[in-house]
């Protein structure tokens, strides 16, 4: 029996079984995070939200020595959902997974924000997680914040090894042409011969 014959119909299959895979995968990603004028688009008056990605800068106080300051990068997703990496992550001691999280609005221009990610030393064993907690407030114009928090360090059995509080200062990523662009076209809008339409 040539084996050959029996295991190429196997191999197409499961090709297309990825295929598909990846097809749904990014079905569900556009979903979750929406079209971009629905990410942004707020009705007026109503509550000012993060939904978007941001730089942020981190001010821990350490007592009497100089605080500790780091930045990173954090995505809130239409909906509720978080994602975030720091510069702390890829510290050769100590390795953390990006984080992951839920966000809520509480008033007209302030939010909560819980996100989690899990720690690991430089052979890759885990060495337990950590949990942040922030409130925060959105600048008038809706593209900076600023508040505080804390955090709880916690080794693989769950108990608290190191906390603290926080302040944060963030600031919205725009959406920016590339260089030599002469004609911007507006995000979510298409431009024809025309005035420009949603699309």
């Amino acid at each position: 029996m040539n084996l050959m014959n029996q295991e190429f119909p196997l191999k197409t299959s499961r090709r297309r079984l990825c295929q598909g895979a990846a097809t749904l995968t990014a079905l569900v990603i556009l979903t979750a995070l929406g079209s971009p004028t629905a990410a942004f688009a707020q009705a007026p008056g109503a509550p000012q939200q993060p939904a978007g990605s941001w730089v942020y800068t981190v001010t821990i106080p350490d007592g009497t020595a100089s605080p500790i300051v780091f930045q990173g990068l954090e995505t809130y997703i239409p909906g509720g959902g978080y994602v975030e990496t720091d510069q702390l992550s890829f510290m050769p001691a100590s390795l953390s997974t990006p984080s992951h999280g839920s966000w809520a609005t509480t008033g007209k221009s302030t939010f909560l924000l819980t996100y989690f990610n899990f720690s690991y030393d430089n052979t890759g064993t885990p060495q337990g997680g950590s949990r942040i907690r922030q409130t925060a407030t959105l600048g008038a114009d809706g593209n900076s914040y600023s508040g505080s928090g804390d955090f709880y360090y916690y080794d693989t059995n769950g108990n608290v090894v190191l906390s603290g509080t926080f302040t944060i200062r963030a600031t919205r990523i725009p959406v920016e042409a590339p260089a030599g662009t002469t004609t911007p076209v507006a995000l979510g809008k298409r431009c024809g011969q025309g005035p420009c339409r949603n699309h």
